[in-house]
Parts: C-alpha cells; sequence; structure tokens
C-alpha cells in the first residue's frame, strides 16, 4: 500500500502500521493506528482503512471510518458493510440512511441496501432498490441483480427480459453466470421447452458446465428425448463423475430406453457415493426386480426402510414381494410398521389367512372396507370371508357391489345364488 505524504522523509503513523502489518507486528500496528488516527490527515486515514477493510481487518477499518465519516460521507456505505457483516443488519441500514439521494454515493447505498434486503428474504423490497438505482445508472451490474432476483420471485418473462440486455460473455467471465442458462431455466419454468432447450444448448456450447448439462439432460428426459438426453448424462459421467446426484435422472433415462441392466449400474453407482439417498435405494430395488433378482430388490429395500421418513411405500413394496413368493411369516411381521398404506394392510391380511389366522385377517379387512370399497379384487375376498364369520347380509351386499364392477363373474354369481 502507497499512502500520500505530506513530506517525502516523514514516514506516517499509516504507513508505519502498514509496514507493521506486513512484518506481523501487530503490537506496534495497533500503536501506530491509535497515533494514526490523532495526527494523519483524514484522506489518509480513509485510504488506511480501505486497505484495512481489503486484507479483514474490519474492526480497525471501523474505527478509522467512524472518525472521517461527517468529512467523508461516502464511508457510511463501507460502515454498512462492515455492520452487516458482524449481523448487525440495522445499524448497516441506519449508516445508509445517512448518505442522501444528492449524494454521488447514493446508487452506491441503493445497490447494498438491496443486497442487505436480499440477505433479510424481503425480495420485492430488494427488486425495488434496485429498480430505483437502475434509474441512475444502466451498470450491468444493477441489470443483472434485477434479473436474479425476477428469476427468484418467480416473474420468468421479466426476468428474461432483463438478461436478454445482458452480454453473455461478459457476464459469464465477471460474475461466472451464464445469460442463456437463466433464460433457458426461465423458458421451462414457463412451459416453453423448446426455446429452454435452445437456450441451454447455446450456454452448453459457450462453455461446458456440468449443472447446464444436467439441466439440458433433464429437460430432454422429460420430453421423452431419452438419446439426446443420455448423451448429456454420459456426458457428465465422463468429465464429472463427482457431479453430486445426477445418477438417479441418468438411470430413470436409460431405463426408458430399456437398458435396464446399465440403468442399474448407474442407481449402484450414485449409491457407492451416497449409501443414504431413499430415492436411488428404491429404484435400484424396482431396476433389480425387473432382472429377476429379487434377493437384491429385497435386500435395497431393507436398506431404504430406516432411512425414508415416510416407509409406506418401502413396506408396500416389500409386503407384495412376500406375498409373490408366498413368505407370508415376513409378511405379517410387516404390522410392526403401523402403515398408512391400504394396499399393505390388505397384503398383510392375505399373509394371516394364508397362516390360518382368520380373526386377525377379518379385522383387518373390516378396517379396510371402505378405503378399499371400489377395488374389485378386495370386494371379492372381502365377500368371502364376511361369509366365512356369518356377516351373510353383508356379504351379499359385497357381492353385489363386486358384480356391479364385474358382471361376468360366474363364480361370484353363484356365490349370489345361495343366498
Amino acid at each position: 500500500m502507497t499512502l500520500k505524504l505530506k513530506d517525502k522523509n516523514t514516514m506516517l503513523n499509516s504507513e508505519k502500521m502498514v509496514a507493521s502489518i506486513e512484518k506481523q507486528d501487530l503490537h506496534h500496528a495497533d500503536k501506530y493506528l491509535k497515533k494514526a488516527l490523532n495526527e494523519d490527515p483524514a484522506e489518509v486515514l480513509v485510504e488506511l482503512a480501505e486497505y484495512l477493510e481489503s486484507i479483514g481487518f474490519l474492526p480497525q477499518a471501523q474505527e478509522i471510518y467512524e472518525k472521517v465519516r461527517f468529512d467523508f460521507p461516502e464511508v457510511n456505505v463501507n460502515l454498512a458493510q462492515i455492520a452487516a457483516e458482524d449481523g448487525n443488519i440495522e445499524e448497516a441500514f441506519l449508516y445508509l440512511d445517512a448518505i442522501p439521494e444528492e449524494s454521488e454515493d447514493y446508487l452506491s447505498a441503493l445497490i447494498v441496501k438491496a443486497d442487505l434486503y436480499q440477505m433479510e428474504g424481503l425480495t420485492d423490497v430488494a427488486r425495488d432498490k434496485l429498480l430505483e438505482a437502475s434509474q441512475l445508472s444502466d451498470d450491468s451490474l444493477i441489470i443483472f441483480g434485477l434479473a436474479e432476483m425476477e428469476f427468484e420471485l418467480g416473474n420468468f418473462e421479466q426476468a428474461i427480459q432483463y438478461y436478454a440486455k445482458l452480454d453473455n460473455r461478459d457476464l459469464l467471465a465477471t460474475t461466472g453466470v451464464s445469460t442463456y442458462e437463466r433464460i433457458g431455466k426461465s423458458y421451462a419454468s414457463l412451459g416453453k421447452f423448446e426455446a429452454a432447450r435452445e437456450f441451454l444448448e447455446k450456454a452448453i456450447e459457450i462453455e461446458y458446465n456440468d449443472t447446464i448439462a444436467f439441466e439440458l439432460a433433464t429437460l430432454l428426459y422429460d420430453q421423452e428425448e431419452y438419446q439426446k438426453a443420455n448423451f448429456y448424462f454420459k456426458k457428465i459421467e465422463t468429465m464429472s463423475s463427482d457431479f453430486e446426484g445426477y445418477e438417479y435422472n441418468y438411470a430413470l433415462s436409460l431405463h426408458a430406453e430399456h437398458r435396464t441392466e446399465e440403468a442399474l449400474r448407474m442407481t449402484q453407482q450414485g449409491i457407492s457415493k451416497n449409501a443414504f439417498d431413499v430415492q436411488l435405494l428404491l429404484l435400484a430395488s424396482q431396476l433389480s426386480y425387473e432382472l429377476h433378482d429379487t434377493q437384491s430388490a429385497e435386500s435395497y429395500l431393507k436398506q431404504a426402510l430406516p432411512l425414508a421418513e415416510d416407509n409406506d411405500e418401502i413396506v408396500l413394496r416389500l409386503s407384495a414381494l412376500y406375498l409373490e413368493e408366498e413368505r407370508f411369516d415376513d409378511l405379517v411381521a410387516l404390522a410392526d410398521y403401523e402403515v398408512d398404506s391400504v394396499l399393505a394392510r390388505w397384503n398383510i391380511a392375505r399373509a394371516y389367512q394364508a397362516l390360518d389366522d382368520e380373526e386377525e385377517a377379518f379385522q383387518i379387512y373390516q378396517d379396510l372396507s371402505k378405503d378399499l370399497a371400489d377395488n374389485p379384487e378386495f370386494l371379492q375376498d372381502y365377500a368371502y370371508i364376511l361369509r366365512e364369520f356369518g356377516y351373510r347380509d353383508q356379504a351379499r351386499v359385497t357381492a353385489e357391489k363386486y358384480l356391479a364392477l364385474v358382471p361376468d363373474d360366474v363364480n361370484m354369481q353363484t356365490f349370489l345364488e345361495d343366498y
């Protein structure tokens, strides 16, 4: 740091402080700061404060800014940023409010206010501050800020208009953000998928980016263009296999092309990176089942069971698997999970029947009779168990409901004739 000297042969206290910091002599640095505050010119102190702020000596910078703020009101912006850094948002706003509209620093104050409101989650107010700033300057970063806020608020058409005013390459170099990507995502949110695809493809042509490749691949998958989607998913796998979370969507897209073994391999790759991903475990189970590997299908479900917030789907799948394999003891053990899934509970009731525990089965059938009143297969089973327990009138009514849904069932017609 070079400071302005009153005399070439005289070293200012501010300079001595900087030299002490460079030597990591913080004791003398603090000593020279106190002397600088009393002896150095105000304009030199401002330079010193800016330097200290830039290297993270915020309390020292704040002390200097406080001393000179009435002579140099622009430092209120610096004080506001330091206060915000310390979490003192109200104090930050007080500093910014000290800068009048006629000041040439009012624009900076508006931009910092917008940042603070954004931090507080008041995006609408932040946008209003940036709109006011845009009346004072056509700076591209202000336009970019407005675009980002409209995007965050879900005002995608307005966001597109702002993004379109920006030079993509310049913004990419400055912020790392591609306007083409943002416009593509905005069009996708508006349901304009062809336009979205066009802009995402432009973005990735200019500079490959894993996130954009994933967005494009997912968009193509949603549009059932699986081959093209898999091209971009494969690119992620090849160039950035550590990219988080792409395996699930890639597996779905491979499966849609009937490439089940490859889809399973992709889920296994994802699980090796995150063994707690319930979504991947469920998909791996489904794919294993389709490949006739019921043992692995069960294993993946059991891994997912203690991890899931809602285990209804997992218990249902396990119950269907156990019913198919006639593992009735394993199936009734699922009753311990107290699931809400009516289909899983029905499967448990069937297992009790197979184990000749008719009373337990009957209780479950009664509990499910309203929820499954339109399920013909349930009504068929329910009619027979009602008759078995002597509820003949209810059995007849249930059989009639069944025949209303399946009128050609000769066996049930015979069942009714017995009444």
